[in-house]
């Protein structure tokens, strides 16, 4: 294991221990204040760290909690934000060129406005691809392997929890930024419905997939965070305990890429829930996942081109130039039957599945690659796409390097998600 890598903690074992008085926030704060002062030099998750801030709200938190106020599972609770959400008194950058002399931001993005009132502390800002798209390289290493990629655009989140800075952090997915990312780096991740977090605050990149997700050290932790800020008619704060159906997903485009390692950790976690006493079948996807990649890419160029047209050309990469000029190519009349064509695409496949049904299948064809590439998304674009809440779950390794595995259900069903991860059974698995 890498010397880079450290635990957080679950956020159920933190917040007892501040019930118990063994552990304060502001101890909280000064911990991973010090480990990132310790690791982040080579990890390079964090773009700025509110040190002085982060320990002054964690004491006021302190207060509260000695007078018997106490906010919920999150009192307390450091969290990094990916840096195109907005945190007030620091810029968001996006990593372009095109954002350099952008002033601070005077508000908190809505997302993270409500976590602060649910008692988080806002530890700083970290990495992301420019304009948090996979045409473009962050800084970010992977803290399993130095020498390889943290994974896209939300590569800084997934490196800051799993090398111990941080027990939760935001990042964004419009394709598969969010799930891809703490699979490579060994961690947990919720993204909700798409479109059912708002978006004010957070730089577009894609609206119509732009969805805020979180990361913890295990699945469980993440969908903590997500009730954090998610409306309540998700109903993540409070779900019902579920045992799911488990639906092991086989697919075309699965069958070719998937590399032997990752097929096996997949496996075993699927003998694992079926061992635990759920119900385990394997079922080939309704609809062609390549055909919703595909069409998911000429939706997303299309309104990236749309969202970003005034783009100064000479601030932001080449490559990302190419695909606004490419998007603003697309003529409306084949970009709304892309969007026609999705929402084919999402009813023909979920109505082949029961409402007890999740879906487990890979989360990445292999283990993280070399930075040259943030790695392959093909995985996970296509749930995005198909629009219902994702969790990433810990699988285990290949070699020495994290798997990780994707749970997700039909849109609209994160309290069904969320209420096996946060199950009895759930915290057993510690998934």
């Amino acid at each position: 294991m890498s010397a880079s890598i450290q635990d957080p903690g679950r956020i159920r074992d933190l917040s007892a221990a501040m019930a118990a008085g063994g552990l304060t926030a502001e101890g909280l704060v000064e911990r991973c204040l010090a480990r990132i002062a310790a690791v982040d030099g080579q990890v390079r998750a964090w773009v700025h760290v509110l040190d002085e801030e982060a320990l002054a709200t964690a004491r006021a938190l302190d207060a509260e909690r000695r007078a018997g106020r106490l906010r919920g599972p999150l009192h307390g609770i450091p969290v990094g934000v990916k840096d195109v959400i907005d945190v007030a008194g620091l810029p968001t950058r996006a990593n372009s060129p095109s954002r350099a002399d952008l002033a601070p931001a005077t508000a908190d993005a809505t997302v993270v406005a409500h976590l602060r009132a649910a008692g988080a502390v806002v530890l700083g800002k970290l990495h992301t691809t420019e304009y948090a798209y996979f045409n473009s390289l962050p800084p970010t290493r992977n803290p399993w392997d130095l020498t390889r990629t943290a994974g896209g655009s939300s590569a800084g989140s997934g490196a800051a929890i799993a090398s111990g800075t941080v027990p939760l952090a935001l990042g964004t997915q419009t394709a598969g930024s969010v799930n891809r990312p703490a699979a490579y780096t060994g961690v947990g991740a919720f993204k909700p419905s798409t479109l059912s977090i708002g978006g004010t605050g957070v730089l577009p990149l894609a609206p119509s997939f732009d969805t805020v997700g979180a990361f913890g050290g295990s699945a469980q932790d993440a969908a903590l965070c997500a009730a954090g800020y998610a409306a309540d008619h998700l109903g993540l704060r409070a779900p019902s305990p579920v045992r799911p159906r488990i639906v092991v997903l086989s697919d075309p485009m699965i069958a070719a890429k998937q590399q032997p390692g990752t097929a096996a950790a997949v496996a075993a976690l699927a003998a694992r829930l079926g061992a635990a006493g759920l119900p385990v079948r394997e079922v080939r996807a309704p609809v062609s996942l390549e055909e919703v990649l595909e069409v998911h890419r000429g939706v997303m160029v299309a309104e990236l081109g749309r969202t970003h047209a005034r783009a100064p050309r000479g601030r932001v990469s080449p490559r990302i130039v190419a695909d606004i000029e490419a998007g603003l190519a697309i003529g409306e009349a084949d970009y709304l039957a892309g969007l026609r064509r999705l929402a084919d695409f999402r009813a023909a496949f979920w109505s082949a599945f029961g409402a007890d049904d999740l879906l487990l299948l890979p989360a990445a064809p292999d283990v993280a690659p070399t930075p040259e590439t943030t790695g392959d998304p093909s995985f996970v674009i296509p749930f995005t796409a198909l629009g219902g809440p994702i969790a990433t779950l810990r699988t285990g390794r290949d070699g020495h390097m994290p798997v990780g595995a994707l749970l997700t259900g039909a849109p609209g069903a994160d309290a069904r998600l969320a209420g096996f991860l946060l199950s009895d059974l759930g915290t057993e698995l510690d998934l």
